[in-house]
């Protein structure tokens, strides 16, 4: 059975910053962005998944975030708000690239 969940979700892929420890990179997602991130307005979830490229090194990314949100319209206003400002301008502190798409997801279990 397949269920689409209902709302959108929005999918940063990040990249770290060149010379900058997988640690480094983990820690100030952890501690600074995070920290910023939950204070989006209409946030339904947050979830960051750091991908350790010494371990897996055919990844062409270190870590992805999830963001869910009731709607499209939502997750825009939430990143067009002085807090969702906030995150973006904090990006360049952590990471050299992010590539963000909204989704939709369908469980199969």
């Amino acid at each position: 059975m397949m269920t689409t969940t209902k709302g959108f979700k929005h999918v940063g892929l990040l990249t770290k910053k060149e010379g900058q420890s997988f640690e480094e990179f983990v820690a100030h997602w952890q501690a600074v962005h995070s920290k910023i991130a939950l204070g989006l307005p209409g946030l339904r979830g947050y979830v960051l998944n750091p991908i350790d490229r010494r371990v897996y090194p055919d990844s062409p990314i270190d870590g992805f975030s999830e963001l869910w949100f009731d709607s499209l319209e939502d997750a825009i206003a939430a990143f067009e708000s002085p807090i969702g400002q906030e995150a973006f301008a904090d990006v360049p502190n952590f990471a050299a690239h992010v590539a963000v798409t909204y989704i939709t997801e369908i469980r199969k279990r």
